[in-house]
């Protein structure tokens, strides 16, 4: 029993190679992350007049903090459920039985684990099997079982993940004759390997496991030993975009009101005396500087938590003036665009984008602009604006832009 063990687990193993995309290597522990975060500095203190989005000025320096990022893997939490099937070990049987009844079972999976960022985790397992024996012409063993196993996975488990476990717990062993029934403990050891995500952070987990179970048996044999299959879903627990803040005084963009009897002659809504772009054309959008507004506005300064996409209270200044630039164009459309640098995976550098952009456009909802005017798109690190071969070319390469679509 013990070599079919071996045998089947290595079946599982040898399909990791197989299995795992060849332009993408499996994730190395030691290896660099997925772009952790936007680049941590402080953005600089606004002027008296609130600032436009800055589309020039090179990105504040990286911080120790966004550093140490490029040496971790991601955390998640996830839940897994699934179906196995048990091939049995023969201590079940009599001689007569091995050659006329059924040695297999079957049984369902229910897990919570927690993965962090080195690798290691654990998974929290409840689970039910039932053998037929064939003791009693029919179903005459039932299994459930609650356990805990300590987990290592070769990679973040949201790209091709193998990885290994060993653990234990207790079962009830229900049987035939009913004096056989009574509590135990198992342990096991196995190996699995969890697929990209193919939407909303669920993934195909398949896995095999050896089994021992310490009941003692109606032949008198001690212990059985099975070789569980297993195939099923995991689904990760992902953070939710959130918005943290310090209150404090909004910057003020000047606008001219008509009974003010200010001047402003190219009637763009910045007064001459603020306008630092005077005689553009009529109906041309412009920022608070009484600039004709880019196409696509870099939000320098927009910066996010480590390896997260909860918004840094400095991000305030630069995402309130744009509250002021769109309320004044309603009718503008826009896309956020949020981007990473080259470091860590395409799956990981894929979501992270989406979830700091989807950050921005929930921060300017909350601000009072209309959902509908805005989508929020990643990029991942697909659309680099610089080399990423530089720590100062993968600062500008992990950015949010503001995209004017009419």
């Amino acid at each position: 029993m013990f070599r079919r063990a071996l045998f089947v687990i290595g079946c599982v193993v040898s399909g990791f190679a197989f299995a795992q995309d060849p332009a993408a290597p499996p994730a190395d522990p030691a290896a660099p992350p997925a772009d952790a975060s936007a680049p941590e500095a402080a953005a600089p203190a606004p002027e008296a007049a609130a600032p436009a989005p800055d589309t020039t000025a090179p990105a504040p320096a990286a911080t120790e903090e966004a550093a140490a990022a490029s040496e971790k893997l991601p955390s998640t939490s996830y839940l897994y459920f699934g179906g196995s099937y048990l091939f049995q070990n023969m201590k079940l049987f009599t001689k007569h039985e091995r050659e006329l009844k059924s040695k297999h079972g079957a049984g369902v999976q229910a897990a919570y684990g927690q993965h962090w960022a080195n690798g290691l985790g654990f998974e929290v397992t409840a689970f039910g099997d039932v053998i037929e024996t064939g003791k009693n012409q029919g179903t005459d063993f039932y299994r459930p079982g609650l356990g805990v196993d300590l987990t290592y996975s070769f990679g973040d488990r949201i790209g091709w993940t193998p990885y290994v476990l060993l653990g234990g717990g207790g079962v009830y062993d229900d049987q035939f004759p009913d004096s056989f029934d009574k509590f135990g403990g198992y342990g096991e050891f196995g190996t699995g390997i969890v697929s990209p995500d193919f939407g909303k952070g669920v993934h195909l987990r398949g896995e095999g496991r050896y089994v021992y179970d310490s009941t003692r048996q109606v032949h008198g044999a001690r212990g059985i030993e099975d070789v569980r299959v297993g195939l099923g879903l995991e689904i990760s627990l992902w953070d939710k975009p959130e918005i943290t803040v310090v209150p404090e005084s909004k910057p003020q963009v000047v606008e001219v009101v008509k009974t003010t009897g200010l001047e402003d002659s190219d009637g763009d809504g910045i007064i001459d005396s603020k306008d630092k772009c005077p005689g553009t054309p009529p109906n041309t959008r412009v920022d608070g500087d009484g600039c004709p507004l880019p196409k696509v506005l870099q939000l320098k300064g927009v910066t996010f938590e480590f390896n997260k996409s909860r918004l840094r209270p400095d991000s305030k200044t630069v995402l309130d003036t744009v509250v002021e630039i769109m309320k004044r164009y309603p009718d503008m459309q826009v896309e956020v665009a949020g981007h990473t640098d080259n470091v860590g995976g395409d799956a990981y550098n894929q979501k992270l984008s989406e979830r700091r952009a989807e950050a921005v456009r929930q921060y300017l909802i909350n601000a009072g602009i209309a959902g509908g005017n805005m989508t929020a798109v990643g990029y991942g690190k697909k659309e680099p604006i610089t080399t990423n071969d530089t720590d100062e070319g993968r600062e500008l390469n992990r950015r949010v832009e503001l995209r004017i679509k009419n």
